[in-house]
C-alpha cells in the first residue's frame, strides 16, 4: 500500500519506519526532522532497532492513505494541508483525544474519515531519531462499524510490518477508552514528572488513577459510550507495557511546549459539564498542567 505519515513526529515516525519495509511511504514533517532522515536515515533504538529510509519527497503520485499523527490541537490546520495538498483522500487518524474522526468528516468527507488508536510508546530523541519505548495493540474501524476492503486492507498492511492490529465494529468506543488512557498516564505523569511505569510503584498514585478512571466512566456513559471498570485493569496494563516511556504530554512539557490537554482532560471535562456532571479530578489536572505550560520553573 501507499501510506502519507503526516506529522511524522515520534509515533508517527515509527509507524512509517515500519511501514516503509513492505510499502510505499511518504513521510511528512518538521524541516529539521525531514532534513536528518533525508541525510541519515530514520533511526530508531529501543524495542525496535534499525535505520530505515521512508520517502521524504512527494512525486505527485496518488498514495491511498493518510496517517495523521500531529498534535490534536493541529488537526484543523493538518486536515486543511491534506486536502489542499492531496485531495480528498482517506484519512487515518492515530490521533489523541475525541474530536478528530469528526474534524475528518467535516474537512475531507465522512467517507473519508477512518477511526484508529495505538498504545505504542514512543519518545522523539532529536531530529532523525526516536525511540520505541513501548509495545501496544493497535485497533482501527470505520466510523459506521462496516468491515470494508479498505480497513482490511489497512490491517494487513500493519500486521505484515509487525504493527500488532486489529479491526473493531465499534471504534468510536475504543477511541474513547484510549482518551480515558490518556487522560490517566499523561495527566499524571505530567504533574509527576515522571515515567509510565513508575505511576504503579505508589499506593497513591495508582489509587489516584482508579478515581480518575472511574469518573471518566460516568462521563463516558452519560455519552452513550458504555466503558465499564474494565478500563482501570486497561489503564494499569498500558502504564506497565510502556513503563519507560515519557508521556506525551510528559515530553511537551519537559521541551516547554504547548500540551494536549485541552483536547485530553479539557475535552472530558466540557462533555461532563454538558451531562452536569461534575469532573473534579480532571479539572484539576487540567488545569494545573495549564498553568505548567505558563509558569516558570525553578532550576
Amino acid at each position: 500500500m501507499k501510506f502519507i505519515i503526516f506529522g511524522a513526529g515520534a509515533i508517527g515516525s515509527l509507524f512509517g519506519a515500519l511501514l516503509s519495509t513492505k510499502n510505499d511511504v511518504l513521510l511528512v514533517g518538521r524541516k529539521e526532522h525531514i532534513e536528518a532522515i533525508e541525510r541519515e536515515g530514520l533511526k530508531i533504538e529501543g524495542i525496535t532497532k534499525g535505520i530505515f529510509h521512508p520517502k521524504t519527497k512527494w512525486d505527485g503520485s496518488r498514495y491511498d492513505v493518510v496517517i495523521l499523527t500531529t498534535k490534536a490541537y493541529d488537526t484543523k490546520k493538518a486536515l486543511e494541508e491534506i486536502l489542499h495538498k492531496f485531495g480528498k483522500i482517506p484519512v487515518l487518524s492515530l490521533q489523541n483525544g475525541l474530536k478528530n474522526e469528526e474534524m475528518i468528516t467535516e474537512i475531507i468527507g465522512e467517507e473519508y474519515a477512518i477511526g484508529g488508536i495505538t498504545s505504542h510508546g514512543a519518545t522523539f530523541l532529536r531530529a532523525g531519531k526516536i525511540l520505541h519505548a513501548g509495545t501496544g495493540e493497535t485497533v482501527i474501524g470505520e466510523l459506521n462499524g462496516r468491515i470494508t476492503e479498505r480497513i482490511e486492507e489497512i490491517e494487513e498492511a500493519f500486521n505484515t510490518c509487525g504493527i500488532d492490529t486489529r479491526i473493531s465494529t465499534d471504534i468510536k468506543k475504543e477511541i474513547w477508552k484510549k482518551a480515558v488512557v490518556n487522560v490517566v498516564i499523561n495527566g499524571l505523569t505530567s504533574l509527576l514528572r515522571c515515567k509510565n511505569g513508575e505511576l504503579l510503584k505508589s499506593r497513591h498514585a495508582e489509587e489516584t488513577m482508579e478515581k480518575i478512571c472511574t469518573e471518566c466512566i460516568e462521563i463516558a456513559r452519560a455519552e452513550g459510550i458504555g466503558i465499564g471498570e474494565e478500563i482501570i485493569d486497561k489503564t494499569k496494563e498500558v502504564a506497565k507495557n510502556t513503563a519507560e516511556n515519557i508521556s506525551s504530554m510528559l515530553q511537551d512539557i519537559m521541551k516547554g511546549k504547548k500540551t494536549e490537554v485541552e483536547e485530553i482532560n479539557g475535552e472530558i471535562v466540557r462533555i461532563a459539564k454538558k451531562h452536569g456532571i461534575n469532573a473534579c479530578i480532571n479539572e484539576f489536572l487540567f488545569k494545573m498542567i495549564k498553568a505548567m505550560e505558563n509558569v516558570r520553573h525553578l532550576g
